[in-house]
């Protein structure tokens, strides 16, 4: 989350700066409006994470870490915090614990600090220890956030190392093409006009593409980038948001996988509330809010208000397009039992696994379309030099006779 800073007033008081804490500027406005105050401007919003230690960000995964088995061994959460920062070799990460221990000595909760803190930890994180520091069961939360979190990172360090070797072929394909249009394709335009000929129609097409390259290849990433800001401005930042998240899911095959990504974090948070005793309620709204993809969030508005209803959560997610259709019935056996925190860890487990045999085949999919589009363009350049090489032979034999 990040801190909004607005200049706002009271009825009859004088306007002062306001800072709010939010995931977004609407949120952040309804907080504002709760508070009494009228906004009278916006005044920027600031990365409480970065701000705090300049351009370093404090390793949360690391802090977590090392947080886990000290409460697991009932060591109180101040000293625990004492002893990460007594053995913590990285003066920002010293810092940055200590911060956290001096806003527990001045009353502060744990979460409330969490927040504070905006983007650097997970949007996820201090929801989770606030509904541990409200059962009672701050540990066990505490093992679970870093579970999760682990889980999190080896999906990304798979994603990232999946993606190594398609990225270096495309690099590779790119600097091919660079080279043929701008440098041989330009070379053997030369020779016809050495010759006083003109150009075959297909050497016209790709000397006009590699001079495009040459001296225009400035305005691809203009017109791209123009055009991003441009409608993020037209059509504000909340609803641009909306519309990307939307587009993303409709691609097809990686549409899917943005979809169960999204699926894991919020069952994966589910299991660890319900398994900690959450309140339903309360856990829906906080899972709903870990979603990042404003179009698959609002496909979710409406679970809280079925569940205050009587349904079971298996009845409130049966028929949602993005939860896979094998979840409800699977719950549903969960409830029956009264096993539902471990069948729901069970079915975010089966889905991570399902979603990363997703990525590795996507990602094997696009080694041999890289090269298959290299081919093509190799072989749309090999035929129009030999359509030319054709062309000054008969120009050669003609002369001859």
């Amino acid at each position: 989350m990040a801190l909004y800073k607005y200049i706002a007033a009271k009825p009859g008081h004088t306007p002062e700066e306001i800072i709010i804490e939010g995931a977004n500027e609407k949120e952040a406005l309804a907080k504002l409006r709760l508070r009494g105050m009228t906004p009278v401007r916006f005044a920027g919003i600031e990365d409480a994470g970065k701000s705090r230690f300049g351009g370093r960000r404090a390793d949360v995964f690391e802090f977590t870490r090392q947080l886990t088995p000290l409460l697991g061994a009932n060591i109180p959460l101040e000293q625990s915090l004492a002893i990460i920062s007594e053995g913590s070799g990285d003066q920002e990460q010293k810092e940055f614990v200590n911060s956290l221990r001096q806003g527990l000595h001045e009353g502060k909760r744990f979460s409330e600090l969490v927040r504070s803190y905006g983007s650097l930890f997970p949007s996820y994180y201090a929801n989770l220890i606030e509904s541990g520091e409200e059962t009672g069961c701050l540990p066990e939360v505490t093992a679970e956030l870093y579970k999760f979190m682990s889980e999190s990172k080896e999906t990304r360090d798979f994603i990232v190392s999946s993606s190594i070797y398609p990225c270096v072929i495309f690099s590779v394909v790119l600097v091919v093409s660079v080279v043929l249009f701008a440098v041989f394709v330009p070379h053997f335009a030369k020779i016809f006009a050495d010759m006083g000929r003109e150009l075959p129609g297909s050497m016209r097409i790709l000397v006009a593409i590699g001079g495009f390259f040459k001296w225009a290849w400035w305005l691809i990433p203009l017109i791209f980038t123009g055009t991003y800001f441009y409608l993020r401005y037209h059509f504000g930042i909340e609803k641009w948001k909306l519309i990307l998240g939307r587009l993303l899911i409709k691609i097809p095959v990686f549409g899917r996988i943005v979809i169960d990504l999204e699926m894991c974090k919020y069952l994966r948070t589910l299991a660890i509330l319900v398994g900690n005793h959450v309140e339903i309620i309360r856990t829906v709204r906080i899972a709903g809010r870990i979603i990042s993809n404003p179009a698959v969030a609002a496909g979710f508005d409406g679970i809280d208000r079925k569940l205050k209803s009587g349904e079971k959560l298996s009845a409130a997610l049966k028929g949602n397009e993005f939860v896979p259709r094998s979840t409800a019935s699977m719950l549903r056996v969960g409830e029956e039992s009264g096993q539902v925190g471990e069948m729901l860890a069970s079915i975010a487990g089966n889905l991570e696994v399902d979603t990363r045999t997703r990525i590795k085949r996507l990602l094997g999919l696009f080694e041999p379309a890289v090269i298959i589009f290299l081919a093509v363009i190799v072989l749309g350049v090999v035929v129009a030099i030999f359509v030319s090489m054709m062309e000054i032979n008969s120009i050669s034999q003609g002369g001859a006779v």
